[in-house]
């Protein structure tokens, strides 16, 4: 992922946590007409964690440009869900993004507290995916 501002260097161990998050991610078969509705929150749950930290990363001077909403089109891709459920992952990332650009328009302390946090939690998310008997 990278450094946030010097300050905040104890982040850029953080690459190596998302990387992993993003790894489980791409594990998980295609959501498909059969997809439990945990699986569906789950897959919800971490398009907003990527739309959050698509902000965060960017205005913490990350320089990672679109990796995060690569990544996003990315896991749309790999789980394959119905155009309904794309939406609503859509949605929740773009709903997301816009959230936190108003609640943190610049880097701060929080900002890089609340990023951890959330990839964090995504990396959470994406091994209970996993482990749920989602992988391929």
């Amino acid at each position: 992922m990278g450094r946030f501002l010097s300050s905040f260097g104890t982040h850029f161990g953080r690459r190596h946590a998302m990387a992993a998050l993003i790894a489980l991610v791409c594990a998980l078969q295609p959501l498909g007409a059969a997809a439990n509705s945990s699986l569906t929150a789950k897959a919800a749950q971490l398009a907003e964690i990527l739309g959050a930290v698509h902000h965060l990363r960017d205005i913490c001077g990350t320089n990672e440009g679109q990796l995060w909403r690569n990544k996003m089109i990315e896991m749309i891709g790999v789980l394959e869900p119905s155009d309904q459920d794309r939406q609503k992952l859509v949605k929740n990332f773009n709903d997301a993004y816009y959230r936190y650009k108003n609640a943190y328009p610049a880097c701060t302390a929080a900002a890089a507290r609340q990023s951890d946090k959330l990839m964090h939690d995504g990396q959470r998310i994406a091994e209970e995916l996993a482990a749920s008997g989602h992988g391929r």
